[in-house]
């Protein structure tokens, strides 16, 4: 594939994925995201398309990823730099979303746990059911994550959000995913520098991540064409290098 279809194709995606974001964003402040018919079937639709081609949810449906992304990009236009977790500290904070998910799926502390990990506090907001304190006070902790995401990128979804832990458990027996071809790789680590979930893509053979999002930023970032596709991976695994 030629670098001008490779190009017309990433902007596809792009347009495809800000599309599918702004309709739930839509949804959810007309107040027919939460209704129970529709978070069934979105449950009963990605959970096991999660299986098979990874978390779809985060990256394409969900609408607080969508509003942390675009502050996200806002805090690149206005502040021009960015920050992210250093990789030695990533390692192990990135599996606080999945302690927290245990915890609360056995009902441990569910009632200290709630409020910090807000996130159906903060979309009942726009079903009118956030008068308690700990709602408020989840509330209040997602616009905080908002506030984050103009110098971090996603740091909710990275490091607190249950929900994004669920996807992200059953992604990880993905039989798709991001691929990288190591002879083509420059190693210029731009897929890295793009990746909102903070994952080191250059250093692997494939992207069969939890933590990955399917937001195909990588692919789009890469300056080689051809380096990084998204198609289906040996199973099982061969290697995957990590740094």
């Amino acid at each position: 594939m030629d670098k001008t279809k490779t190009k017309s194709k990433n902007n596809m995606i792009r347009l495809l994925r800000t599309f599918s974001q702004l309709v739930f964003l839509g949804l959810l402040i007309g107040g027919l995201y939460m209704n129970i018919r529709m978070v069934l079937m979105v449950l009963m639709v990605l959970l096991p398309v999660s299986l098979l081609f990874g978390n779809f949810f985060c990256g394409w449906v969900c609408p607080y990823g969508a509003l942390q992304e675009f502050m996200g990009s806002m805090g690149r236009k206005l502040l021009r730099r960015r920050y992210k977790m250093p990789r030695n500290i990533q390692n192990y904070l990135q599996y606080l979303r999945y302690l927290l998910f245990a915890i609360l799926f056995v009902g441990v502390l569910d009632f200290i746990l709630t409020p910090l990990n807000g996130y159906g506090s903060f979309m009942g907001v726009f079903m009118k059911r956030t008068a308690d304190a700990a709602s408020a006070l989840a509330f209040g902790i997602m616009i905080f994550y908002l506030l984050l995401s103009l110098f971090f990128e996603r740091a909710f979804c990275n490091y607190l959000c249950t929900e994004a832990a669920k996807y992200g458990v059953v992604s990880m027996v993905r039989i798709f995913s991001v691929k990288r071809d190591e002879g083509l790789c420059v190693n210029c680590q731009k897929c890295d520098i793009a990746c909102p979930m903070n994952i080191a893509v250059s250093a692997r053979d494939h992207v069969r991540n939890g933590q990955c999002i399917n937001c195909m930023k990588c692919i789009q970032a890469c300056p080689v064409d051809g380096t990084l596709s998204y198609g289906k991976v040996k199973w099982p695994v061969g290697k995957n290098k990590k740094k």
